[in-house]
C-alpha cells in the first residue's frame, strides 16, 4: 500500500514513533509512505513489515536502491548500508507495525476532519460503500479501498487523508484480541459504527462475548463529542451501553432511533426509514433484510455528519452492492444469480438464505454453499446450526461443498429437511458436474462460502452455462 498525502517530515516521524535517527537528516521530508517495495516511488518512506511468511526488512536495501528516500527499520535488525546509500534516512523503531499506527495517529491530528470508523461481524464493507455513495457525489471523502481494513490497511488509509478531504470513512476489521486498540488509536473516530455482532473469527477471538468486547472498543475510542451508532437488538451491545457515558444512536429493523417500516421485499425492495427527522421512503434493487439494517446504520452516521436527508435517500437508492456481497446478476428469462462469497460466518449465511427465499418470493430456489472458515473448535457445531436453519428456510434445493458437509447435512436432516433436497460434494468440480444439468430448473440461485473456498468458480460456471 502507498499513502501520498505528504509531505511527511522526518522530525515529525521521529517524534511520533519515538524513533532514533540512525542516518540521514532530520530536516528532510517524504512525498509518500509505502509498505510494499513493489509500489515504491521516488522519495517515499519505506515501512518494512513482518508477516508469517516474509520479513519486509529483507527488502530495505533494494527499496533504497529503487529511490526510496528512507526507511523505518526494527531495532533488532542489523545490516551494512552501502556507501552510496549513506544519505538515505534510516529511523530505528521498536516495531515497524506499531510505528505505522503511531504515524497514522499523528497524521490524524494534523487533519482532524470528521472520521467515521465502521466495524462488525458482517456488513462493514457494505455500510462503508453505502456511505461513500451518499457522501461522495457532493463531498471529497477518503474511504477505505476494498477490504483494506486491518492493522496495515486502516493506518495507511488514515495516512492518505489530505488537505482536500472533507470527510473520511474507514473500515476496522479484527480477528485477534488487542487489534482494535491499535485500529482505534490510528483512526481516532468521531463516529464509530458497529453493524453486527456474530460468530465470526471465533478461532482468534474465542467467543461472541469476546467479539462484542473487542468491537465495542471502537465506540469507547470516540472523541469527546463523538457518537456511537450501534444495533438496538443486540443483547451483548446493550449490556455494554449501561456503563458507557458517551452519545449513542441505535438502529434496528423494528426498534431503535432509526428503524424501518412498511417493508416490501422484492424487485424493487421498498421501505420507510423512521428516525428523529421523521420519515423517508427508500426504493432499491438490493436483496435482504440485512441490507435494510445496513442502510439504517449508514443513514444515522450520515445524518450526524450533516448530510441532507434528500442526499442520503438518493445515495442509498443509487447504491450498488460491492462485488461478491449479495451481488445480483441477471441470467435471463427472469432468472437471478446472487453472488455472496467474499466471506461467510453464521450471521451472514443466515441472512443470505433468508434473502434468497424472500427476494421476489421465488419458489424455485437453489443454494450452493461452501464452508465457513475461522470458527475454530466451534466449526462443526456451527455448520450443524446453519444446516438446521437451511432445513427450515424453505430453499427448494441445496448443494453443499466442503469439509463440513456432513455436519451441515446432519443439521439439515435433523431439522426436518428433505434428504432429496440436498446433495453433498467434496469439491467444486464434482458439484458442478452434478448441477450443470439442473441449473436451468431454478429461478433464484445463491452461491455463498468463505473466501478461501473460491466459490466464484461455480458462479462463473453458472453465468457461462446460462
Amino acid at each position: 500500500m502507498r499513502a501520498e498525502a505528504g509531505p511527511y517530515r522526518v522530525k515529525d516521524i521521529l517524534k511520533a514513533t519515538s524513533g532514533d535517527l540512525a542516518q540521514g537528516s532530520a530536516e528532510r521530508f517524504f512525498d509518500g509512505i509505502c509498505t510494499d517495495s513493489r509500489q515504491l516511488k521516488i522519495n517515499d518512506l519505506f515501512v518494512p513489515l513482518r508477516g508469517q511468511n516474509f520479513d519486509g526488512n529483507c527488502f530495505l536495501i533494494p527499496a533504497l536502491e529503487a529511490g526510496a528516500g528512507g526507511s523505518l527499520v526494527n531495532r533488532d535488525v542489523h545490516m551494512e548500508i552501502p556507501f552510496n546509500l549513506s544519505n538515505s534516512v534510516l529511523i530505528k523503531v521498536q516495531d515497524t507495525l506499531r510505528a505505522l499506527t503511531d504515524l497514522a495517529s499523528t497524521h490524524r491530528k494534523i487533519y482532524p476532519i470528521p472520521l467515521v470508523a465502521i466495524t462488525g461481524s458482517s456488513g462493514k464493507t457494505t455500510v462503508k460503500e453505502m456511505m461513500g455513495s451518499i457522501i461522495g457525489p457532493q463531498n471529497p471523502v477518503k474511504i477505505t479501498q476494498g477490504n483494506l481494513n486491518n492493522l496495515i490497511g486502516l493506518p495507511m488509509t488514515v495516512l492518505d487523508i489530505g488537505r482536500d478531504h472533507k470527510f473520511a470513512v474507514v473500515e476496522a476489521g479484527i480477528n485477534q484480541p488487542g487489534e482494535m486498540d491499535m485500529l482505534a488509536r490510528a483512526a481516532s473516530p468521531d463516529i464509530a459504527v458497529i453493524t453486527t455482532i456474530g460468530q465470526a473469527h471465533l478461532e482468534g477471538l474465542g467467543s461472541e462475548e469476546n467479539i462484542a468486547s473487542e468491537k465495542f472498543k471502537l465506540v469507547e475510542s470516540i472523541s469527546e463529542n463523538g457518537l456511537g451508532v450501534v444495533p438496538r437488538d443486540n443483547v451483548l451491545i446493550r449490556k455494554r451501553l449501561k456503563d458507557f457515558k458517551g452519545r449513542i444512536i441505535t438502529f434496528g429493523l423494528s426498534e431503535g432511533d432509526f428503524r424501518a417500516e412498511n417493508i416490501q421485499i422484492g424487485t424493487p425492495t421498498i421501505f420507510d426509514v423512521i428516525g428523529p427527522f421523521g420519515k423517508t421512503r427508500i426504493q432499491w434493487d438490493l436483496c435482504g433484510l440485512h441490507n435494510i439494517s445496513n442502510a439504517l446504520a449508514a443513514f444515522a452516521a450520515c445524518m450526524e455528519l450533516g448530510i441532507e436527508i434528500q442526499e442520503i435517500r438518493i445515495g442509498l437508492e443509487n447504491f450498488k452492492a460491492p462485488a461478491w456481497r449479495m451481488e445480483v446478476s441477471d441470467l435471463g428469462c427472469s432468472r437471478k444469480l446472487i453472488r455472496d462469497f467474499y466471506n461467510a460466518n453464521p450471521l451472514s449465511m443466515k441472512a443470505a438464505l433468508e434473502a434468497l427465499v424472500a427476494c421476489d418470493k421465488a419458489e424455485s430456489t437453489l443454494a450452493i454453499l461452501g464452508d465457513m472458515m475461522e470458527l475454530g473448535a466451534h466449526a462443526g457445531e456451527l455448520h450443524r446450526e446453519i444446516g438446521a436453519f437451511a432445513g427450515k428456510a424453505g430453499v427448494k434445493f441445496i448443494i453443499y461443498v466442503g469439509k463440513y458437509r456432513d455436519d451441515f447435512s446432519r443439521g439439515f436432516l435433523t431439522s426436518g429437511g428433505n434428504e432429496k433436497s440436498i446433495s453433498l460434494f467434496v469439491d467444486k468440480e464434482q458439484a458442478w458436474e452434478f448441477m450443470r444439468r439442473k441449473i436451468g430448473d431454478f429461478e433464484r440461485i445463491l452461491v455463498k462460502g468463505s473466501r478461501s473456498m473460491k466459490m466464484e468458480i461455480i458462479a462463473d460456471h453458472i453465468e457461462k452455462e446460462m
